[in-house]
């Protein structure tokens, strides 16, 4: 099995990774794009098809999980509750880092040119360092141009990015990404306000701390302007938790 992608310049090497890789089946493996844009019934298809070359592993996998979890929490695989544990847990690890894929509907503009902001849109991500969830909120704002999105695509939007090993950092990068390369607007802002249980219930424990993270595009990182000022005054004008 070899892999034609990398993350951040490392080869990746994560067999359930979403991103297209060299399966042996010739020009049959999707593009990232293709996966964002795939409607449901073909994902789950071409996700079924990907994962099947890799059941052979499914034993070795289960025996691996039941390892780690008896070495290092003394779970008891004998008992009832256990039993299936590790099971679970890589049912769990593979619900968390598989993302769901977007129908990214965009509709012609018919003279709007004020902002739109779409606030507090719950998510759940995975801590790339300590395999941990961070949770938050998720504040997208926009200037359209020629086109505009359904209000529950940016929901979508944030959701499949978050299915994954990640940085919040990273993650508010490539929703600002989508945005922009998707809806092509004047300018795109989007904010993430978030807690890290890698902080909170390990290591330093401070419960409560919050992690903020912006991305500006367009007229929003423009100083000059009064975008960012207005979006930034609307997302911090209430509780947003």
């Amino acid at each position: 099995m070899s892999f034609n992608h990398t993350h951040k310049g490392v080869p990746c090497q994560n067999i359930y990774c979403a991103l297209p890789r060299d399966t042996g089946v010739g020009s049959n493996a999707a593009t990232e794009k293709e996966l964002v844009e795939m409607p449901r019934a073909e994902f789950e298809r071409h996700e079924g098809k990907r994962m099947s070359k890799f059941n052979a592993s499914e034993v070795e996998l289960r025996q691996a999980a039941e390892q780690v979890l008896r070495g290092t929490t003394g779970l008891d695989t004998d008992s009832e509750h256990g039993r299936h544990t590790p099971d679970r847990f890589i049912k769990m690890l593979r619900e968390l880092t598989t993302p769901t894929p977007i129908e990214f509907t965009t509709f012609k503009n018919d003279g709007m040119d004020e902002m739109i902001v779409v606030e507090a849109i719950p998510f759940v991500s995975l801590c790339n360092h300590h395999v941990v969830p961070f949770i938050g909120k998720a504040y997208i704002g926009y200037i359209p141009d020629d086109q505009i999105a359904g209000l529950s695509k940016f929901a979508r939007v944030v959701h499949h990015f978050a299915r994954r090993l990640q940085v919040q950092e990273q993650l508010t990068k490539d929703i600002a990404d989508f945005l922009e390369e998707n809806l092509k607007p004047l300018g795109v802002a989007v904010v993430l306000r978030a807690e890290h249980f890698c902080m909170t219930i390990r290591g330093v424990q401070v419960p409560g701390t919050k992690t903020y993270t912006a991305a500006m595009r367009g007229r929003f990182s423009e100083h000059e302007r009064t975008a960012k000022a207005e979006f930034l005054a609307e997302i911090n004008g209430g509780n947003h938790g």
